[in-house]
């Protein structure tokens, strides 16, 4: 199972998104082996605002936010008190802004990999958990 940050969902979700055909063939690699996604919850609303901003429609944004929740590739899991407190750590040791650090420390507590589009997620992260683009 991988972690996958909102920018790559919301680049897969968006063909004017700077990294939308590399998310795409990795998406495609990660479907061929039959690999799991997961995610926070709090993933529907950083989609949903990204899209809905992006492209200002929010009739798009409700149907990404769907086909997110209706997803058998990507698990959605909730952010416990536990997982915040250890996101809460990990943004303030690592100086990671609050919703990146969700996505890190479910990594860590899965024990896997986060993959993201976000630089400075990236190479913050690495000190925690092993990061990678698509």
């Amino acid at each position: 199972m991988t972690v996958i940050d909102a920018s790559v969902y919301i680049a897969l979700m968006n063909e004017d998104e700077p990294g939308f055909a590399a998310s795409w063939q990795w998406l495609l690699t990660v479907q061929g082996n039959r690999e799991r996604l997961a995610a926070p919850v709090i993933m529907m609303a950083e989609a949903a605002a990204a899209i809905s901003r992006g492209k200002e429609d929010v009739v798009h944004a409700r149907r990404v936010i769907r086909r997110l929740q209706q997803s058998r590739l990507i698990e959605l899991w909730p952010v416990s008190l536990e997982l915040a407190e250890r996101a809460a750590e990990i943004a303030a040791e690592h100086r990671i802004r609050g919703c990146d650090a969700v996505y890190v420390a479910l990594a860590e507590q899965l024990g896997t990999e986060l993959v993201s589009l976000d630089q400075q997620q990236l190479e913050r992260a690495t000190a925690v958990i092993p990061t990678h683009q698509p």
